[in-house]
């Protein structure tokens, strides 16, 4: 799957984020959000940066993960962060402002794989399950490519299960309970 994704051409994967972020952006607009939880994308990932300029314009806080000690913390970005490779190459800013995780009122994660019943199969460290599992607050998102579906992976109890994810045919809303989604989006 991450072969797959990598695959893609540059062109291709902007399309498709472009696409996506119309998607997210315009799902946003119906909810009263403080904080959300974006990453910077590698490896042929969703780029957020048009939703991320979104929130900006919006007054929403941005925050991005950063790994350190073996655990992921989340940091505040602003407009004009400043970005270096980190310790896994993923861009992360030279300020470090942390906020609490369960400040965040929404998760848009990446993936390498997402089931029917919306388990995520991640990069394999586990970070976001340790970091979310407990944490009834945040509405947990995956982003990613359809071609990413599979039910062809196993899942564990110290999983996080998404409560939705969005793809560049539309969204798919697993569990509901924390918000409503609203389906004329």
């Amino acid at each position: 799957m991450r072969a797959r994704r990598n695959s893609q051409t540059l062109s291709l994967i902007q399309e498709k984020s472009e696409t996506i972020a119309s998607s997210i952006t315009s799902k946003l607009r119906n909810f009263d959000l403080e904080v959300v939880a974006c990453y910077r994308a590698q490896d042929g990932e969703v780029k957020l940066e048009p939703v991320v300029k979104s929130l900006f314009r919006s007054h929403i806080k941005v925050v991005i993960p950063v790994v350190r000690n073996q655990s992921m913390e989340f940091t505040l970005i602003e407009a004009n962060s400043k970005f270096v490779p980190g310790p896994f190459g993923i861009e992360e800013p030279t300020d470090l402002s942390f906020v609490d995780p369960f400040q965040i009122d929404l998760v848009l994660a990446p993936l390498v794989a997402f089931s029917s019943a919306g388990q995520r199969l991640g990069r394999g460290g586990g970070y976001y399950d340790q970091m979310f599992i407990e944490n009834d607050k945040s509405v947990f998102v995956g982003v990613a490519y359809d071609f990413q579906l599979s039910d062809e992976f196993c899942s564990h109890a110290s999983d996080k299960p998404l409560d939705a994810v969005v793809t560049e045919t539309g969204w798919r809303v697993f569990r509901s309970e924390k918000l409503v989604f609203d389906s004329r989006v």
